[in-house]
């Protein structure tokens, strides 16, 4: 099996990682965007906003990933290969 090469490895796992905590954000601002009304006592609605936000969300996860892994590709840290 052919091994990528340690830059590329690098850039993998630093997108992987990037595109877990941007979840993890979306996740929780999915949470809140639906908890919110229910806690203060409004109504809640699964409304063409909330959908247009939480798509936004994943959108910005999806650029962030792609973002860190060329950041790591074209600008690698000192001493890196």
């Amino acid at each position: 099996m052919i091994q990528p090469d340690p830059a590329t490895a690098d850039a993998r796992n630093r997108a992987w990682r990037t595109f877990l905590q941007g979840l993890g954000i979306d996740v929780a601002a999915a949470v809140l965007l639906a908890a919110g009304p229910i806690v203060i006592g409004s109504d809640f609605a699964w409304t063409r906003a909330y959908w247009l936000t939480l798509a936004g969300l994943a959108g910005k996860t999806a650029i962030q990933t792609a973002v860190s892994y060329g950041m790591r590709k074209m600008l690698p840290p000192p001493g890196a290969k």
